[in-house]
């Protein structure tokens, strides 16, 4: 909102409201302006007023009326009327909203000073016997007494002119605030350290002592992410680690991420340093055990604090990232060993959440190539503190039991893997088979074990390994009600935490998880999650978790009442027709372009062959892709869906009509050919 925003219009007249009620005159007319704000201050708000006053004015003229959002499919075209062009590493619109919040910073900033400096003003009334300085402010990782004071209840330089001169002085403030958050930053010193940014220069970044400042603000804070907004506010931390400085107010275009790429930086290491205290040890207990016993837990401040530098670089590699986090890593006081963790752990932050959430963790080689690819148990280690810092951030509905679920058998099946190997890995997913298949058993109650025996043998190792025991016996009973009715088709649709869950029983047979998608998509619902399995004797179980596209609850009884008529016709026969497929009103994915990409994997599985899918996500997009493969005869042994804001990731295991493993070339081109084409048919491109 460019005018009742953070930092926004209302806020900059706040500033000049508050001013002149104060002084009885505007900002620059008055003698006291020297000392509440100074000149560099006076352009900085003038400069913000006027390009949030160009934005507000382009976009009244643009809709013909007041509007003050400055909304996605807008910014394209405000950028444009500013005259922002593309660069090589960034587009107009992501320059002019880097713009935009590098303004609403700065009028914060402003803010900030102008009301410490009116409280202090207030405080010059009320006589009081200067403050010392605590005692344990008084010392540092620092050589030397450190050049700081107390000055109105505030942490202030002792001498302004020294702090000029010497760097050092504006880190050992921070780091003094670091140990006492409750002293907070006297507005001068704040003012002292914007203004003089520019000599924070390459040797300053080499300074050994600095760097060991710079590590007790980061691991012997008691509230890290403070220091660091304020550092990231004067500019500071921008200068010191110039990687960090070109992400901030910087943001990922599209509707994945919620915040700035600085600012999801800034939550991550919130969580983070949660973790590290205890204070989530019921949530993530592996999380936190790792970081107990971390001997250099700077590494994993570090990781978290450098792991968006890919965005920096004009190659965007994965090599190049690790290199230049690697040396920043040095600089900072790393070991050659320890650096090389954080540079991997960087540019490959991402590779658990992927594999978690586009692969099927039941499978041995799954697991090994996700091992291999990691290397160590350091980086397995470090893999998933990023990974649950990152999901627990980046998106509205990014985080769930479901991907604790994935990521914690992930990790402790890859621990078992670099512990013994192959067999170690084979024997623990035949126990969790072993375990399943018990669990199941003593929930049948009710059965006879004649009948108990009889289900449990129609379910494969595969399915007992990768759906809960509890879904396991409802389908238990779903499949013996179809039994006594003879019934060719069952389904069971139920409100399970703000989603729906859809279990399907039916006869297998080529279509049938497209027929079930498109009967979701028709219902106007989003699949979130799919599993489509098969028993041994032939019958599918299809198991859908499902939610509204804007992710809000379900719970209208009315839509789960036809989701279940929808969903066991099609269970039955394939409809005569495709289903009609409508955008809902306000659906902004449409405003993106995603370039259409098909990726085959044959290595990935050793009984199938993996397809991974990207593309604009839209109603239907599971539906189309399924009925695809099921024109060319192609059976889809299981699927995970993956979504990022309007960009969806598909991954699909396949077989032929014989479960046979996909390997020739020519089907497999023609598998990418036609699956390219429905991805097209919708890229927005």
């Amino acid at each position: 909102d460019i005018k009742e925003g953070k930092g926004a219009l209302r806020d900059v007249q706040t500033i000049r409201w508050l001013y002149k009620y104060v002084y009885g005159g505007a900002i620059g007319a008055h003698k006291a302006i020297d000392k509440i704000m100074d000149a560099s201050e006076r352009r900085a708000l003038q400069k913000a007023e006027r390009f949030l006053w160009s934005v507000r004015v382009q976009l009244h003229d643009l809709h013909g009326r007041a509007d003050e959002r400055l909304t996605f499919d807008v910014q394209p075209e405000i950028a444009a009327r500013l005259n922002y062009a593309d660069r090589k590493n960034i587009s107009a619109a992501e320059r002019l909203m880097k713009h935009y919040f590098l303004n609403t910073v700065e009028v914060g900033r402003l803010t900030r000073i102008l009301f410490a400096k009116l409280e202090e003003e207030r405080a010059k009334r009320r006589p009081r016997l200067p403050a010392l300085l605590p005692k344990e402010l008084q010392s540092d990782e620092a050589p030397g007494k450190p050049n700081l004071r107390i000055r109105g209840g505030r942490l202030d330089f002792a001498s302004a002119a020294r702090a000029r001169k010497t760097p050092r002085d504006f880190f050992r403030l921070f780091r003094a605030f670091s140990k006492k958050p409750k002293i907070d930053f006297h507005p001068d010193a704040l003012a002292v350290i914007a203004e003089q940014t520019p000599t924070v220069t390459s040797d300053v970044r080499k300074d050994a002592s600095i760097a060991a400042l710079f590590e007790g603000i980061l691991t012997k804070s008691s509230d890290t992410v403070r220091v660091l907004r304020v550092m990231t506010e004067t500019g500071l931390l921008g200068k010191y680690i110039p990687a960090y400085g070109s992400i901030v107010g910087r943001i990922d275009y599209g509707l994945y991420r919620r915040f700035t790429l600085d600012e999801h930086v800034l939550r991550s290491i919130a969580v983070l340093a949660r973790i590290r205290r205890g204070q989530l040890k019921d949530d993530h207990p592996i999380a936190t055990k790792i970081i107990k016993n971390a001997e250099t837990p700077l590494l994993y401040f570090l990781a978290m604090l450098l792991r968006e530098s890919i965005w920096t670089l004009s190659d965007k590699s994965a090599l190049q990232c690790e290199k230049l986090v690697q040396r920043i890593a040095r600089r900072l006081g790393l070991s050659a060993e320890d650096a090389m963790l954080v540079g991997w752990g960087a540019a490959n932050h991402l590779l658990m959440v992927r594999t978690a959430e586009r692969r099927d963790l039941t499978e041995a080689r799954a697991i090994e190539n996700f091992a291999k690819s990691v290397g160590s148990c350091a980086r397995l280690d470090l893999m998933l503190v990023l990974s649950v810092c990152h999901l627990r951030i980046v998106g509205w509905q990014s985080w769930d039991e479901v991907i604790r679920g994935q990521l914690t058998e992930l990790y402790e099946a890859s621990a078992a893997w670099f512990e013994g190997g192959d067999a170690a890995l084979r024997d623990r997913l035949e126990a969790r088979a072993a375990a399943a298949r018990a669990q199941t058993k003593a929930q049948l109650s009710g059965w006879s074990e004649a009948e108990k025996e009889d289900f449990l043998s129609r379910l494969t190792d595969t399915m007992l390994r990768c759906v809960d025991p509890d879904i396991i016996v409802r389908f238990a009973h779903l499949a013996q009600a179809a039994q006594t009715d003879r019934a060719d088709a069952a389904v069971t649709v139920t409100p399970r935490d703000g989603d729906i869950e859809a279990i399907i029983y039916a006869d297998d047979r080529p279509g049938l998880l497209a027929d079930i998608a498109g009967a979701v998509a028709a219902s106007g619902l989003s699949v979130r999650i799919v599993q489509a399995l098969t028993t041994a004797d032939g019958k599918a179980l299809d198991i859908f978790a499902l939610q509204s596209p804007d992710g809000a609850p379900l719970e209208d009884l009315n839509l789960t009442r036809r989701l279940h008529s929808a969903l066991l016709s099609a269970a039955r026969k394939a409809p005569a027709k495709p289903p009609t497929l409508r955008r809902r009103i306000g659906d902004r994915r449409s405003i993106f372009s995603v370039a259409p990409a098909v990726r085959i994997e044959i290595d990935a599985s050793q009984d199938a062959t993996v397809v991974e899918t990207e593309g604009l996500d839209r109603p239907g997009l599971l539906f189309e892709l399924a009925a695809a493969l099921a024109d060319m005869d192609v059976s889809i042994v299981s699927a995970h869906i993956a979504t990022y804001g309007e960009r969806a990731v598909d991954a699909f295991y396949l077989c032929d009509r014989k479960r046979r493993k996909i390997t020739d070339a020519a089907a497999l081109k023609k598998i990418e050919k036609k699956l390219l084409s429905v991805l097209s048919s919708g890229s927005g491109q």
